[in-house]
């Protein structure tokens, strides 16, 4: 197994299906996530953010160990009233839309151009190049594939109407 580091980064260049290695928590993590659980299952940015600093494990982690979290426990009736719903919560408890400078985006788009599909050593480079989140960054991608089908480097895409009509 490849080793980690505590902030939930693999040491290793990628695993074999290019996600990031599982990631294992220390009893004193494990308390200090489940404390802050039974506190609040819904926790803001901010509060994941702390939770990061005081465990050492990255942000984009907890909010997945979270959202787990939550997916085990037993779900309530339908009549039952949820008191950790989201819409409980202010929407100041969101992260904060993150705006892409134009040169972040020029090296984003120069990155697309080579490899729609980077792997995760790829999109850590990115990061540290741009200053933006891996997680943002995977987004990124996500959004410009769906944005940017492929299409075909010598034509672009034929529709219906350009096709030729059998003849009878």
């Amino acid at each position: 197994l490849a080793a980690m580091d505590p902030t939930g980064a693999s040491s290793r260049s990628q695993n074999p299906r290019g996600r990031r290695e599982r990631l294992v928590l220390k009893p004193s993590q494990r308390e200090t996530l489940q404390a802050a659980f039974e506190q609040n299952p819904y926790p803001g940015i901010t509060t994941r953010e702390e939770l990061a600093r005081e465990t050492g494990i990255a942000e984009d982690r907890i909010q997945t160990w979270f959202g787990n979290r939550r997916a085990e426990e037993p779900s309530q009736g339908q009549g039952e009233p949820q008191p950790w719903s989201p819409e409980n919560f202010p929407k100041a408890a969101r992260r904060k839309r993150t705006r892409i400078t134009r040169s972040q985006t020029s090296l984003l788009v120069e990155a697309f151009k080579k490899n729609r599909y980077p792997g995760n050593e790829a999109k850590e480079e990115l990061a540290q190049r741009t200053g933006l989140p891996r997680s943002r960054i995977h987004v990124w991608f996500q959004n410009r594939r769906a944005r940017k089908p492929m299409q075909s480097a010598s034509a672009p895409p034929k529709s219906l109407a350009d096709s030729p009509t059998p003849a009878a």
